[in-house]
């Protein structure tokens, strides 16, 4: 520590110089009113912290996962296709809360699990950002009814509570506009499922892009949102002697699927095969040509909900972010 720079004055320190357990200090200095303590030791209590200077923390913001935000319509495949939009989007939608919370002066607890919330509130968090995948109709997870609550990546004709949206459908249009600026007409296909939420709007946008143009999808690769699985099922396409001159894959992860199933069959990006994407994750700029890709604005996302949660009251209902594609090599025009 550097001369005459003070360290920061701690909740031990204040306990210590009450003479009481850095608990007792806790549940004096945050007003919690459910533990019996005199009113001659909260007085001591003041008085230290008063003394030493001591400055409360700002309150914690919980970011809880979507383990808690299933509805009882959704069915099976909406759970599997909500992981795997989770597990790619998650963790650049907590890297925009903690970054927006940050500016604040607060901190991020996360949680995963329908206890997740009552274990938050019990360490101090009184305000919420739900990261939900839910396709059915959102409703509001028990644990988190009656708190201040924000969610990220639900959608729903009317929503209970303000929700944070990337728009998919304009992110769709995007991929779709970029390939017939190219001059792909015919010939496109989609790879990856349109799995319900995110999936659905963005190939709502993509049929939009192109009737606009007078085209459509030459066809759709129905395989799961993983390379493996795509690499599989496009090097069995390829098989068939089908020769797409452009692919629009759901994610990065997909398009790297069909990096690998392009090269096994001879074919070269873009020359033979264009292909672009949504996310804009580092996949997107690893491979070799550099991908084009949509940026869903995830990290915005985090922090325009915890923006709006700290804002106080908010008007409830859908704040849509826009998506930006980011061009690279990987789109060129058809060759045949």
């Amino acid at each position: 520590m550097s001369p005459g720079k003070r360290a920061r004055v701690t909740l031990r320190d204040v306990a210590e110089q009450a003479l009481v357990s850095p608990t007792t200090a806790s549940f004096v200095l945050s007003g919690r009113r459910d533990m019996r303590i005199s009113p001659a030791t909260e007085e001591r209590v003041l008085q230290a912290a008063r003394a030493l200077g001591y400055r409360r923390p700002a309150p914690a913001i919980g970011v809880v996962s979507d383990a808690t935000g299933h509805t009882a319509g959704e069915s099976l495949r909406d759970r599997v296709g909500g992981e795997i939009l989770q597990d790619c989007a998650a963790g650049e939608i907590l890297r925009g809360c903690v970054a927006a919370a940050g500016d604040h002066g607060h901190a991020v607890l996360t949680a995963h699990g329908v206890d997740g919330p009552q274990a938050l509130a019990a360490r101090g968090v009184r305000g919420f950002v739900h990261v939900s995948t839910a396709t059915a109709a959102y409703a509001v997870p028990l644990p988190l009814r009656g708190r201040r609550l924000v969610t990220v990546g639900a959608s729903g004709p009317s929503m209970p509570i303000p929700a944070v949206l990337t728009d998919d459908a304009q992110a769709g249009r995007a991929v779709a506009a970029a390939l017939t600026a190219a001059g792909h007409t015919a010939g496109i296909w989609l790879a990856g499922q349109a799995l319900p939420g995110s999936g659905a709007r963005r190939l709502s946008g993509i049929r939009t892009e192109l009737r606009s143009a007078g085209s459509r999808l030459a066809g759709h690769v129905q395989c799961g949102w993983t390379p493996d699985e795509t690499r599989t099922a496009l090097t069995h396409l390829f098989g068939t002697g089908a020769r797409p001159t452009a692919l629009i894959a759901m994610n990065d992860r997909v398009a790297m699927g069909a990096y690998q199933a392009a090269g096994a069959a001879g074919l070269s990006i873009p020359h033979d095969v264009s292909v672009i994407s949504f996310g804009d994750s580092d996949l997107a700029r690893w491979l070799h040509p550099g991908l084009s890709s949509v940026d869903l604005a995830y990290v915005g996302a985090g922090r325009l909900a915890v923006e709006l949660l700290l804002a106080g009251r908010v008007r409830a209902g859908v704040h849509r972010l826009p998506a930006e594609l980011r061009t690279r090599q990987s789109v060129g025009p058809p060759s045949r």
